[in-house]
């Protein structure tokens, strides 16, 4: 299969955070750097998505705007990033998923069904996790006929595709298996997440 575009979804304004989470620092990098760190062994490109007045910037990637109006939220983003990526895949990483790594993503891949439209991670309690996925140019006319409904929630597309979900608890994930797929929403949502950090950087090998 040839390599997907991968596509950091960046776009958005942070309101339950306070800022806009791309530009957000942690351990020395931003959390739009680190999931395009995290996407780029596995893709032939990396798109950073941001919002039509956004002044975030990732150096050593291009950046992809969302078409306006603005507030249409993710779905915007994988529909620009579509028109930008010349017909390929597009493997997905939205920016607050701090601890998904190139490895796991790889994994991820490989664990794809080849003729689904989506491929993503769901938790054992059923909780699914689109905005970390295989995004294949099959699903592009869902999201574009979304966008025209003004439908703006990524789940509202789902029944319109074949997905196939991943079980998390198949993919590599120490030493944090029960919080790869933990997002930051709020300042609060980074409780324990550095004490993982460190027991990864501590871990022999």
């Amino acid at each position: 299969m040839p390599q997907p575009v991968g596509v950091v979804l960046a776009g958005g304004l942070g309101t339950r955070y306070g800022s806009p989470k791309g530009t957000v620092l942690w351990h020395g990098k931003t959390l739009a750097e680190r999931a395009a760190a995290a996407l780029r062994p596995q893709c032939g490109s990396v798109l950073i998505s941001i919002a039509p007045e956004s002044t975030l910037r990732v150096e050593g990637y291009d950046h992809v705007v969302d078409a306006l109006p603005e507030g249409r939220g993710p779905l915007a983003g994988l529909a620009a990033a579509y028109e930008a990526s010349a017909g390929s895949d597009l493997l997905v990483l939205a920016c607050d998923y701090p601890l998904v790594d190139a490895p796991w993503l790889g994994a991820l891949l490989d664990a794809g069904r080849t003729d689904a439209d989506l491929v993503m991670p769901t938790e054992p309690r059923g909780v699914d996790h689109p905005l970390v996925g295989l995004w294949r140019r099959t699903a592009q006319p869902a999201v574009v006929a979304a966008l025209a409904e003004n439908r703006r929630r990524v789940r509202s597309v789902l029944p319109d595709l074949d997905v196939h979900r991943v079980p998390a608890a198949v993919l590599p994930a120490p030493p944090w298996p029960e919080e790869r797929l933990r997002n930051v929403n709020r300042p609060e949502d980074w409780e324990g997440i550095g004490e993982h950090e460190a027991a990864a950087d501590e871990a022999p090998g």
